[in-house]
């Protein structure tokens, strides 16, 4: 199964793109979709608007398409779930690209900058080894001794 998820927001055209490559057979399996707020309604997939936790989702699902936000960015890395992001760029002046920019550069996720290229990065996602994510080295101690040092 294919999850794609919005989080609390919108994005009809994720959503939209979905249901018409489900619709036209583009993609061929199970495809659930959480749509948020959003005013398109899919017909080609089931979907559903906010549930308490994604977590059944997450572990039916064989590849997830999200839009971005940082929560499911990194907890679907982190498991270890093939991902496709695609930024919504309706949010906050593209507030996602730092992040979405650097999981990419690290191999965790692939990124879809233009929604004619779904299905493509889709695919690849299905067909790619994605990199373990280890989170990085806590640097906190540090910034704390220099501060101390100074004093």
């Amino acid at each position: 199964m294919i999850f794609v998820t919005v989080g609390t927001a919108h994005f009809d055209r994720l959503v939209r793109e979905m249901d018409r490559l489900v619709g036209e057979g583009v993609i061929k399996e199970p495809v659930v979709a959480q749509i948020g707020r959003g005013e398109y309604v899919p017909s080609h997939m089931r979907y559903f608007r906010f549930i308490r936790s994604l977590e059944p989702a997450y572990k039916r699902a064989r590849l997830v398409v999200s839009a971005g936000g940082a929560g499911t960015t990194m907890e679907c890395v982190k498991r270890a779930i093939p991902l496709v992001v695609v930024e919504n760029k309706s949010l906050m002046e593209g507030h996602q690209a730092q992040l979405i920019g650097e999981m990419e550069r690290r191999g965790h996720l692939v990124w879809c900058r233009d929604l004619s290229q779904l299905a493509r990065c889709i695919e690849q996602a299905h067909h790619r080894e994605f990199e373990p994510f280890v989170s990085d080295p806590p640097k906190m101690h540090l910034y704390i001794r220099r501060l101390a040092e100074r004093g």
